[in-house]
């Protein structure tokens, strides 16, 4: 028996809603550290189910006669393409990191004033994998992960710095931005950081803090996926 349009576009919105949720830190185990390879690509290839069930929803739409006189049928549809862009803006612009650092203000100072520790949580919107202090404790780095169990380190870290630039013993492989409420976002370039680690083993040198460099949010993202230096 065939769904009507309006049920199956309901339930398309459902499924994205559930997808989201899924993914994210709210989940029951986002801070359970064991690995589940199984629900990371179950939630990847089932993104691609959801983006070609919209697809062909949306060219249903328009090609039904009804669709071009009401907007109602369209109305689901609509929504779904609303909540994906929310969703995009929430983990992937500037904007997006102000309000989650914003709204989980108390939460992160808590685990900021813990100190240097590997006890994973989640602290308001973020999921904090370890602290640690590489420039003393005035300045806590928690540094974030997914939740998806061990090994999900994603190369950015929240720093507690106030209005000061963050400093770091690694100046080539760290870049910052500021957020909100004292807050900076490291990006790691985990090339030149793994580069600067062996060649300070080598060595046998120790590396003093300095001020790092500033970018902005994008670009520090760029800086984490660069291959080279």
């Amino acid at each position: 028996m065939r769904l009507p349009s309006s049920l199956r576009l309901w339930t398309l919105l459902a499924a994205v809603l559930f997808w989201l949720w899924a993914s994210s830190v709210f989940t029951p185990w986002a801070e359970d550290r064991a690995p589940r390879l199984w629900l990371y690509d179950l939630l990847f290839y089932l993104r691609f189910v959801l983006l070609f069930w919209a697809a062909a929803e949306g060219l249903r739409l328009a090609w039904r006669r009804e669709s071009r006189t009401s907007m109602r049928p369209a109305l689901p549809l609509a929504a779904i393409v609303a909540v994906v862009l929310a969703a995009w803006a929430y983990e992937r612009t500037g904007t997006g990191l102000r309000w989650k650092v914003s709204s989980s203000r108390d939460a992160l100072l808590a685990v900021a004033r813990d100190g240097y520790g590997d006890r994973r949580r989640r602290a308001g919107h973020f999921l904090v994998d370890t602290t640690r202090t590489p420039c003393g404790d005035a300045q806590p780095w928690l540094w974030l992960g997914r939740p998806h169990g061990s090994g999900t380190g994603i190369q950015l870290a929240l720093v507690r710095s106030g209005d000061s630039i963050p400093a770091t013993p690694e100046p080539e492989a760290f870049a910052f931005a500021p957020v909100a409420d004292g807050w900076w976002m490291a990006y790691q370039h985990a090339g030149r950081y793994h580069r600067a680690l062996q060649q300070r083993r080598d060595s046998s040198a120790t590396a003093a803090c300095v001020v790092g460099t500033v970018v902005t949010h994008r670009q520090g993202l760029a800086f984490t996926k660069a291959s080279s230096p």
